[in-house]
């Protein structure tokens, strides 16, 4: 063979390992990103989660507040009624 034709040959070899590490460097890359996009997106999850308890207690909070509300403007308007007292 021809120092041209082994010259091709290596250079043809060398040209397919740094693709191949280049590819597999680039999915160890991608794969450590994701990963850390999980963890990032779970931490948040459970942020949501927690956020979402307190959002029904305080809107459980609210009606309790808004019956209470009515209750007293019924009293009132009642005393109001009773004493002759005009709004």
């Amino acid at each position: 063979m021809s120092n041209e034709l082994w010259i091709a040959v290596i250079g043809g070899i060398c040209s397919l390992i740094g693709s191949a590490l280049g590819v597999i460097g680039s999915a160890k890359l991608l794969t450590y990103r994701i990963t850390q996009l999980e963890e990032k997106m779970k931490k948040q999850c459970d942020n949501c989660a927690v956020m979402d308890g307190r959002v029904d207690k305080l809107e459980k909070d609210q009606a309790v507040m808004k019956e209470r509300i009515n209750a007293v403007d019924n009293r009132v308007e009642n005393l109001e009624k009773k004493e002759g007292i005009k709004s």
